[in-house]
């Protein structure tokens, strides 16, 4: 650990200088941030109601329910509710959030490049080039997509588990690619198929040349997965249920498609545009991250590079050029072919594996050179490169001081297309209908709402068909008098029920279904598969 120090320190400062930014009270403004807000204080709204791990949001679209937290990531408010607990601010949660991703990114960067070069300096390099890319300061300070930020924090990690499952098979190795698996998967589910082609490839890789470690490497995969399994498996089932798949956000791929030479130069800016290439914001891979791609291929058929070296540092470069080629229009045919079965939203997602793979290449060409004085002369040149282009990049475009109820009133469902409302539901219109109970005649009291349950008395004169204001969802189940009752849903998506004369309790509540209780169990089973796994180790050193 002790030759490390140096490094790590080094990291640390880039760190700290590259979101100086986030030091200055408030917030700011950006892409997400407003949605970013309004999601962590309902995720805490729901923890408050007994909701583990929140699901619906009860008071959401205009006290009518969502499905958010089917859907939408956890793992950042797990992390940040320790934070909010003792700081009771929603604005420092948030921006603790994007340091504690950017400065744990830059160390688990580190640590892979380490294990991949055994090279200090090399692996320095490419952490540097990795905390200091173009788009991790869009990913902050632009859009503030704090999913995102802690991709970029648990890949490098991920990929340092295959590398040394494949080497020694340690169980330390096996865990790790299970629990950084399923972070990534909790941190942002959409952006696991722009990555899995560079974590299948390079897993591909390392198993070709040590193929009993197969086995392994697939069982951790699979383990990761089934950790994440409490989310994913009903966000998967009951995405069909939602407009994800046939509203505007089945199709927002078609408008952002980039040219190519918006990914080596675009100028900066914080704007947001229907199209990616009016250039509202930057989509740079980075200019450091392509003169090492550069430089790589100038000495790619260098003797000192190994034969192991050489065939991950192909699987870099083809992953590199795969995801240059998968932001451009080029590859339209094959968005439309995949989008006709699963939702894909951004191309531009695919600068996550781009930037990745520029920066472990950079680390490549430097262990390359075949003296120290040649490597000094890489070296300084790059982060002079680093530093000097990305000078503009440090800062956001406006600090802000607004109440958090400002931020939760204005987002009725915190995404910008509303995608995951039920299907056939239209938000303004229902938005509109302010009465619990949609009668004229019928009369309520005693109303009490949470994130989970919506209950009242009604005096109801005749026996009529009552709707009642929560959207009707897998989960979400009507009560009257304390027994279960049969619903459907009127042609505004709310529970509708015959009721009958007289004052009745009227409760609606969502339960989890028989998928969510069986997703948590298969995430509590992988759980204690790993926890079994360093007992018995344990138990037999004892």
């Amino acid at each position: 650990m002790k030759k490390h120090i140096f490094s790590l320190l080094v990291i640390l400062l880039f760190s700290i200088v590259g979101i100086k930014a986030l030091f200055h009270p408030g917030l700011f403004s950006a892409h997400d941030i407003w949605h970013q807000v309004a999601r962590f204080y309902h995720y805490q709204q729901a923890l408050n109601d007994g909701q583990f791990p929140p699901r619906w949001g009860g008071t959401m679209a205009h006290g009518f329910g969502y499905p958010l937290f089917l859907f939408s990531y956890h793992l950042p408010w797990v992390l940040g509710t320790p934070v909010y607990k003792i700081t009771e601010s929603v604005p420092f949660t948030i921006k603790s959030l994007f340091v504690i991703s950017y400065v744990a990114s830059g160390f688990f960067m580190y640590q892979f490049g380490w294990e991949l070069f055994k090279n200090r300096v090399a692996s320095l390099l490419a952490t540097i080039l990795y905390l200091w890319a173009p788009y991790r300061f869009v990913t902050i300070l632009v859009s503030a997509s704090v999913g995102t930020a802690f991709v970029f924090t648990f890949l490098p990690l991920l990929l340092w588990g295959i590398l040394k499952t494949a080497r020694d098979n340690s169980r330390f190795a096996r865990a790790t690619v299970a629990l950084s698996l399923s972070c990534i998967i909790l941190s942002h589910a959409m952006t696991v198929p722009f990555i899995w082609p560079l974590v299948l490839l390079f897993a591909l890789f390392i198993i070709r040349k040590n193929p009993k470690s197969a086995w392994s490497v697939s069982w951790s995969i699979t383990l990761g997965i089934a950790l994440a399994a409490f989310y994913l498996l009903p966000a998967l089932y009951y995405s069909r249920f939602t407009q994800i798949a046939t509203g505007a956000f089945a199709h927002i791929y078609q408008q952002n498609f980039v040219n190519l030479h918006q990914l080596v130069y675009s100028k900066w800016g914080y704007g947001i545009a229907q199209n990616a290439k009016d250039g509202a914001f930057s989509y740079q891979v980075g200019i450091a991250q392509w003169l090492a791609f550069a430089a790589f291929i100038g000495i790619l058929f260098s003797k000192r590079m190994t034969s192991l070296s050489k065939t991950l540092a192909w699987c870099f470069t083809f992953v590199l050029l795969g995801s240059i080629f998968a932001m451009l229009e080029f590859s339209r045919p094959i968005w439309d072919a995949l989008t006709g079965f699963i939702t894909l939203d951004y191309p531009t997602g695919f600068l996550l594996p781009a930037v990745f793979s520029g920066s472990i290449l950079a680390g490549f060409a430097h262990s390359s050179l075949s003296s120290r004085n040649w490597q000094t002369l890489f070296f300084i040149p790059m982060v002079v490169i680093v530093l000097y282009t990305n000078r503009n990049h440090l800062r956001v475009n406006e600090y802000t001081n607004f109440p958090t109820s400002l931020y939760v009133e204005s987002e009725p469902t915190t995404n910008s297309y509303d995608e995951y409302l039920p299907k056939g539901v239209n938000l303004p219109q229902t938005g509109a209908q302010a009465n619990f109970i949609a009668h004229p005649d019928v009369k309520v009291f005693n109303v009490k709402q949470n994130t989970k349950e919506l209950s009242f008395l009604a005096d109801i004169p005749q026996d009529a068909q009552i709707s009642v204001r929560q959207f009707a969802f897998p989960g979400v189940n009507l009560y009257v008098d304390g027994t279960p009752a049969r619903y459907d849903k009127d042609s505004l998506g709310r529970v509708r029920f015959a009721a009958r004369a007289g004052e009745h309790n009227i409760e609606v509540r969502f339960e989890e279904t028989p998928l969510m209780v069986f997703s948590k169990f298969v995430s509590l089973t992988a759980l204690t598969l790993i926890a079994l796994t360093f007992f018995i180790k344990n138990e037999k050193k004892t």
